[in-house]
């Protein structure tokens, strides 16, 4: 992902975490947490729908940051999910910046572990962290107007 436009990342052995203008790449994501010890990769991918709570025709998101911290944040999230959880092996976690149209990828988690119930609880608690404690804000675009997300600007310690 070097090449990507914007990319601003934390990488090694275990844990990559980072944020982009550009599209996610799945497929890098997978390849990251590989492991031959492993038993069970899990990903996932948050995407943009065409409707929000009370709110239809959603048309695209923007995303924006807290640029000095949102690495740091994210790296936080996958170092619990690596070690509060037993048999991990890898965890990368991707957001995606800027403008998102309908049915494009805007967050990207994959987790590697001896066994699958360990994979799915540390990806589930990844995402669900993230979405808390991160600060990246969403402001949805729709048919009449827009106006940032009813959960965007909750932040919170791990």
């Amino acid at each position: 992902m070097s090449e990507s436009p914007g990319l601003r990342e934390y990488k090694d052995d275990k844990l990559w975490t980072y944020v982009t203008n550009a599209e996610l790449n799945f497929n890098e994501a997978i390849r990251f947490v590989e492991d031959p010890r492993a038993g069970a990769v899990v990903f996932f991918s948050g995407n943009v729908r065409n409707h929000s709570e009370g709110r239809e025709g959603v048309s695209f998101l923007t995303y924006e940051t807290y640029d000095e911290v949102v690495v740091a944040e994210l790296r936080k999230v996958a170092l619990v999910a690596s070690s509060d959880f037993e048999q991990i092996l890898k965890v990368a976690i991707g957001h995606r910046l800027g403008k998102c149209s309908v049915g494009e990828s805007t967050v990207v988690v994959a987790v590697s572990a001896e066994h699958r119930e360990a994979a799915f609880l540390a990806g589930k608690f990844a995402i669900d962290t993230l979405k808390r404690s991160v600060p990246i804000w969403k402001k949805e675009t729709w048919i009449d107007g827009d106006d940032w997300s009813r959960n965007a600007t909750v932040i919170e310690q791990i």
